[in-house]
C-alpha cells in the first residue's frame, strides 16, 4: 500500500495496487442473492456436524506442485457451516449462498456432511465419535 501526505494541508491519500485476488480473497455473497438449500434427517440418537463447504475460483488459481513441478489450480475458499435445527422436528437445515462473490467470484464446490452419536458411551467407555459423511458436488 502506497500513501501521499501532503504536508501544506495535511490531507492523507491512499491507494492500494492490488494485481487479482490472490492478495484479497474476499468471500462476499450478494444479499438475497441465489442459494442452495442442504437438508439432514438425523435420528434420534444422532448428531448432526458442522457441514465443511468448498467454493473454487477459476480467477483466483492456488499454485501447487508435483514432483517439483509448479501448476495453478483453481483457488478455494473454505467455511464451516452448522446447520440448524427445524424446531423439534429431526430435520437440520443450512442455507449457502451459491455464488461467494468478492473479487475472485467464488462458487459453491462442495458440502461435506456427517452425523455422530450424541453419546457413545453404550459402546464402551474409551470409544469416540469419528469422521464419516461424503461429498456432494455442484
Amino acid at each position: 500500500m502506497k500513501a501521499l501526505i501532503n504536508s501544506g494541508g495535511g490531507a492523507l491519500l491512499m491507494f492500494a495496487s492490488l494485481s487479482g485476488c490472490a492478495q484479497q480473497p474476499t468471500f462476499a455473497p450478494a444479499p438475497g442473492g441465489e442459494q442452495v438449500t442442504i437438508s439432514i434427517k438425523v435420528p434420534q440418537d444422532l448428531a448432526a456436524r458442522n457441514m465443511r463447504v468448498m467454493y473454487r475460483s477459476a480467477k483466483c488459481p492456488s499454485k501447487e506442485s508435483a514432483d517439483g513441478v509448479p501448476y495453478e489450480v483453481d483457488g478455494f475458499y473454505p467455511i464451516e457451516v452448522q446447520p440448524q435445527r427445524q424446531g423439534q422436528s429431526d430435520l437440520y437445515e443450512a442455507k449457502l449462498a451459491r455464488n461467494g462473490g468478492g473479487a475472485c467470484e467464488w462458487k459453491l464446490s462442495n458440502v461435506t456432511l456427517g452425523v455422530s452419536y450424541q453419546n457413545t458411551e453404550r459402546f464402551g467407555a474409551d470409544v469416540q465419535s469419528g469422521r464419516g459423511g461424503g461429498n456432494r458436488h455442484f
